[in-house]
């Protein structure tokens, strides 16, 4: 799937245009949240914004609220709204999956009406800003396939994929409109009028902060209200004062131009509409912590960081697109290039490899693809181990476990065997292959020599299945039954003969007895 990814440290994202009113992101938070951030480290887009907390804890900041938030939340943010996900300690981990759309284009009537009931499916009641819900594990997974459609279709474009679109949208909305329960979370609300005065007071700063003449004075009298109302108001409804909110605005918009021009520090003092040199250089180490000069500097090389660690992602992503499609000679190259690039082995196994094998392990298993589509697969899977795998070695990954396979005593067939072999290696599985015709002695004896965590049996021939409960004997002569564990498979081979000879699994499919390999290699490490 493709999705935008990108880390939460910065005001500035991808926005829906008119010509595509709705996309998808996700979000890896790495902002510790302290009282004392700046308001305009906070997001506030002219969206509706449904995020879900998809892994990880910590805070969602929404105006002036500090939010728990753990995995499984889903917020829905209405337009204008600032607010923005923190992590709640350094090395902490917060991931968070987001769509943002313009509503107009996708709902009629009612349901597009910011001052109806029936707004978004009335999601948003009791003057609320943000709608909030729990999910348990049914409605995350039907909310994750919502998700993953909506994704697709404004990837592939396919015919009436604005339709499809406009369904999940208003189908995800019910969904979550269900298990909505604000008082929960005890999230504030504030009366639309006064959210609408502080909203367009907001938008004032944005569009004026140039100018050092702009006051809180001169957008009161705008909006035909009094100065202490609107001190008022701005207070209650953001945390901050308003002259704090500017000073912190102006010091992010000199934190931008810092970052994204070469202009100096006179000239930003004046595009922010900052008082003073001396003043700017006061106010910007207290609140960054650094000095104007040193965070150019260490943005420039984080820049250059992302620039590398994003070329390393579309490698990575292309591995895995040309392993599906069995282009051993490209899959070699591109694996060589990652290396080149800085990118990490276990990266490259992880992300480019194992994960293209996986796509076509689930393919296989649902009948999408067919046994010459796998083998051109892990042939190309086994080009890029060719090159990854001194560098594993060198940097320490190491397998998920290991397993020996082989077709048992008395029969030579080896089709299926190879065919499991290869599923085994894509789910990352270190695999020892003792061939056709292996006594049950050879398979103990081996899977006690290389530390394996499972047997993995074979049979073609109803003549040869018993053979397989000799193994299981002869794991329990050896004493190491709870060591190792014994799978069966093949034609003859069901379930009630894997529990007639006790062996520990059987499967009726390659891809399934990979992951069932994985699972019993894990219960026994």
């Amino acid at each position: 799937m493709n999705r935008e990814m990108y880390k939460d440290d910065s005001p500035h994202r991808r926005r829906p245009s008119k010509k595509e009113p709705i996309c998808c992101d996700q979000l890896y938070c790495d902002r510790v949240y302290s009282p004392d951030l700046s308001f305009a480290h906070l997001h506030r887009d002219a969206l509706v914004e449904i995020s879900m907390v998809c892994k990880g804890s910590g805070i969602h900041r929404v105006l002036g609220q500090a939010i728990p938030c753990e995995e499984g939340d889903i917020y829905v943010v209405l337009p204008n709204i600032p607010h923005a996900y923190f992590l709640t300690e350094q090395g902490g981990t917060l991931e968070v999956r987001r769509i943002l759309f313009d509503v107009d284009p996708w709902f009629d009537s009612d349901v597009k009406n910011p001052d109806n009931t029936r707004f978004c499916y009335g999601v948003f009641g009791d003057n609320a800003q943000v709608a909030y819900a729990t999910l348990n594990s049914n409605s995350r997974s039907d909310i994750c396939f919502l998700f993953d459609s909506i994704e697709r279709e404004i990837s592939e474009r396919q015919n009436e994929w604005a339709d499809c679109v406009r369904a999940y949208l208003s189908l995800m909305l019910v969904t979550i409109g269900r298990y909505v329960s604000s008082a929960k979370k005890n999230i504030r609300s504030f009366p639309p009028k006064e959210l609408e005065i502080v909203t367009k007071a907001l938008r004032a700063i944005e569009q004026h902060f140039p100018e050092c003449s702009l006051t809180l004075e001169r957008i009161a009298r705008t909006l035909y209200i009094s100065d202490p109302k609107l001190s008022r108001l701005f207070k209650k409804i953001t945390g901050r004062s308003f002259s704090e909110y500017l000073r912190d605005f102006r010091i992010e918009q000199a934190c931008r131009l810092l970052r994204e021009t070469d202009l100096t520090v006179e000239e930003i003092v004046i595009e922010c509409g900052l008082r003073d040199v001396p003043s700017f250089y006061r106010n910007f180490s207290i609140q960054m912590n650094t000095t104007p000069s040193k965070y150019r500097e260490l943005s420039v090389k984080k820049q250059n960081i992302n620039i590398i660690g994003e070329r390393i992602m579309i490698v990575l992503s292309e591995i895995s697109a040309n392993l599906q499609k069995g282009k051993a000679k490209i899959v070699k190259e591109m694996v060589q290039q990652a290396l080149d690039e800085g990118a990490a082995p276990i990266d490259i196994l992880n992300q480019g490899l194992l994960d293209g094998m996986n796509v076509i392990g689930e393919k296989f298993k649902n009948n999408e693809v067919y046994v010459p589509e796998v083998l051109v697969a892990a042939r190309a899977m086994n080009m890029g181990m060719q090159i990854l795998k001194p560098h594993l070695a060198e940097s320490g990954a190491k397998a998920k476990g290991k397993v020996c396979i082989g077709t048992v005593q008395g029969d030579l067939h080896d089709i299926g065997k190879n065919l499991v072999r290869m599923m085994l290696e894509g789910k990352g599985l270190e695999v020892v292959d003792l061939g056709v015709d292996v006594p049950a002695e050879k398979f103990v004896q081996t899977a006690i020599e290389e530390g394996c965590q499972v047997i993995c049996c074979s049979a073609l021939l109803t003549t040869t299945m018993n053979v397989m409960a000799e193994v299981v004997k002869a794991v329990d002569a050896a004493g190491v039954r709870d060591k190792i564990k014994v799978m069966v498979g093949g034609a003859p081979v069901n379930q009630d003969f894997c529990d007639s000879i006790g062996a520990d699994c059987y499967t009726t499919d390659a891809a399934s007895a990979a992951d069932a390999a994985v699972a019993l290699c894990k219960s026994v490490m």
